[in-house]
């Protein structure tokens, strides 16, 4: 980008007042994040030749600034000079979209379509509208002539894409991976692809694998703005902290109030405990923005509402009125139990949940099958055929559990001893259950590849490289996984480290599954959106948690929620001798630890232990009873 820059420059010494030099320079300054100088060379190319191109650009810019009313007028003065500018009509749809003027948006798609009908994102975005309109029909046939636009120009894999990658049903994810795979070996210098696959990676709850796809991109050469935000926000997701900061505060420098940035900055302070100057941000993003739910979603998270904030409620009240959407939901449900009003609390939360199921396709049989498959495979036979296999290593302690039951208080206790690194909810059990490790032609599936033994002292040097390379402290002797899904992989875990120390977090169901509910987690939760799919997998999570204490009965802790919060101190000498340490008086001051969390109890876990979260449910049995009713006879 720089020699695209500095080329453009050395034409203009040549031609000074040559409207195309001076627009494409202006283009790749608003890239760099120069808005000012961007600015001044948009409208002096404009001033010399009113191109729609060059319209339709500084309409983007101005879109980018938050002036939708300058950039509609901008794109239609393009589609005057130019009516049959299917980019501009497409620029058109997506701002009104963005304004949540939906009819108008299907209009302008529509326009676009009929002028290009091979426009893959004007098609996507079309259903997208149509579906928020509730028309159904219309839906189906536009994803139909989505699907069946053939190939036109090197550009058509990513685009499709990028729209396979938004539609509901997991069969397109996997669809969505081979279009960008294409694009990618038909066009192997794309920066957008990469770009695009490395989002959904991250959408996708795989950061890791986002991560290697940036590193692939010189990201510091190209100089692009954009580009280097999503890559911060990525390194976050991956615990790279400092090197995300840098990114963040490289952008600042340049363009102060660049929301992403901000709410980058926002969103580590919040996580490292610094909830005041998290909320400084968040607000001032607000005031820029009244409709960055992002920002709405993370103060919510790093606060406890009181009637003096009933400004920034009632604000994002209205907005939802304007443009529904999830996380605004679930900041309003956050809000409104924060003020102990569970009726809205419980409206909100179902609004934001049925949002979210719509693109999410849980398949309980499916499921079922997996559970059970794993339950064949790991049983008494197989306990007594392995002793002889498996690393002895006694660094790992698993914490699992369901979702919301305590694992993060659990792990921060534990993570303030001396002697302790606390990792967090770490991917690897699962990437290396399933093989996503090896060369594709290497894998095997999961249960059945433990039935080669020699697996589980391969499987146990991976995860133990990996977990090494996070903590390469000498006086370390402990290290916590907190990812509650591992549950699934306890018998799996115990075959690799037969010396490991679990820890199982016991809580109310309802408390749990309310918790659940309440939470916008990653599409990865597909059971979590919906009442009877999570009720459906609670009760399969409690059945195998069951079988897994029947065959391993004396290699694991249970611990209830209750307990810990009721007798913090006896409970903590309890976790702490059953992992084979001396007792640490710094395990009882969890709260005031510096470390970075990255899950939905980030404020709790920076707080002395309270009792509001003991039995909660009871606030909500009135607007929740299937989920009573469907949990009934669990402890």
């Amino acid at each position: 980008m720089d020699e695209a820059k500095k080329l453009y420059l050395e034409l203009l010494e040549l031609a000074p007042e040559h409207p195309d030099f001076l627009h494409y320079l202006g283009l790749i300054d608003f890239q760099q994040g120069n808005l000012d100088e961007a600015e001044k060379l948009f409208k002096k190319s404009i001033y010399l030749n009113k191109n729609p191109i060059y319209l339709s650009n500084y309409a983007l810019f101005a879109q980018h600034q938050k002036d939708y009313k300058k950039s509609i007028k901008l794109l239609k003065n393009a589609i005057e000079l130019k009516p049959d500018y299917s980019s501009a009509w497409f620029n058109l749809g997506c701002i009104y979209s963005q304004l949540a003027d939906f009819k108008s948006a299907e209009e302008a798609y529509l326009s676009a379509i009929k002028i290009d009908k091979t426009n893959i994102k004007a098609l996507f975005n079309l259903a997208s509208t149509q579906d928020i309109l509730n028309k159904n029909d219309e839906v189906k046939l536009t994803i139909e002539t989505l699907l069946a636009v053939k190939s036109t120009s090197k550009n058509h894999y990513h685009t499709l894409g990028l729209a396979l990658s938004r539609l509901k049903g997991k069969e397109f994810m996997p669809r969505a991976v081979d279009c960008f795979k294409k694009a990618l070996t038909e066009n192997p210098e794309s920066i957008e692809t990469y770009r695009a696959l490395a989002s959904m990676y991250v959408e996708c709850n795989s950061p890791e694998k986002a991560y290697e796809l940036y590193k692939k991109i010189d990201i510091n050469q190209l100089d692009h703005r954009d580009l280097s935000l999503e890559y911060a926000n990525c390194l976050v997701d991956v615990n790279e902290v400092k090197k995300a900061e840098q990114i963040y505060k490289k952008t600042l420098d340049k363009e102060k109030n660049n929301l992403t940035a901000l709410n980058g900055k926002a969103n580590i302070y919040r996580l490292s405990g610094k909830f005041e100057d998290a909320e400084i941000i968040y607000k001032d993003i607000i005031r820029h923005d009244k409709l960055n739910y992002s920002a709405y979603f993370g103060l919510s998270n790093c606060k406890k509402f009181t009637d003096d904030d009933v400004k920034i409620f009632q604000q994002l009240e209205e907005n939802v009125k304007i443009k529904k959407n999830s996380k605004a939901f679930f900041s309003l449900g956050k809000i409104c139990n924060d003020l102990k009003n569970y009726e809205k609390a419980a409206f909100y939360y179902k609004e934001a949940n049925k949002i979210r199921n719509k693109k999410i396709d849980f398949d309980r049989e499916e499921y079922k099958k997996w559970i059970d498959s794993i339950e064949n495979i790991f049983n008494k036979k197989f306990r007594e055929n392995i002793t002889s296999y498996g690393n002895s290593s006694e660094l790992p302690i698993f914490i699992l559990a369901a979702p919301r039951s305590g694992t993060t208080l659990v792990e921060q206790i534990i993570a303030n001893h001396a002697k302790v690194f606390g990792a967090g909810e770490l991917p690897y059990i699962k990437m290396i259950a399933h093989d996503k490790y090896l060369d594709t032609n290497e894998r095997e599936k999961f249960p059945e590849k433990i039935l080669n033994y020699n697996n589980l002292n391969r499987d146990a040097e991976i995860y133990l490289s990996k977990v090494n390379s996070i903590c390469n402290d000498d006086g370390i002797i402990r290290m916590t996984d907190k990812m509650p899904g591992n549950f699934i992989y306890l018998g799996y875990i115990l075959s690799m480290f037969p010396n490991a120390k679990i820890i199982h977090l016991n809580r109310h169901p309802v408390d749990t599954c309310l918790s659940i509910y309440f939470q916008n987690f990653n599409s990865e939760h597909q059971y979590s959106f919906d009442l009877e799919n999570l009720i459906f997998w609670y009760r399969r999570y409690y059945d195998l948690m069951t079988y897994w204490k029947n065959l391993y009965e004396d290699k694991i802790l249970s611990v209830n929620y209750n307990d810990i919060i009721d007798d913090t101190e006896n409970i903590s000498k309890l976790i702490i001798k059953h992992c084979n340490l001396e007792w640490d008086e710094n395990c009882l001051k969890h709260h005031q630890s510096n470390r970075t969390i990255h899950t939905a109890s980030q404020w709790q876990a920076r707080q002395p232990i309270y009792k509001s979260s003991k039995e909660r449910w009871r606030n909500y049995e009135n607007y929740f009873p299937e989920l009573i009713d469907g949990l009934s006879g669990l402890e």
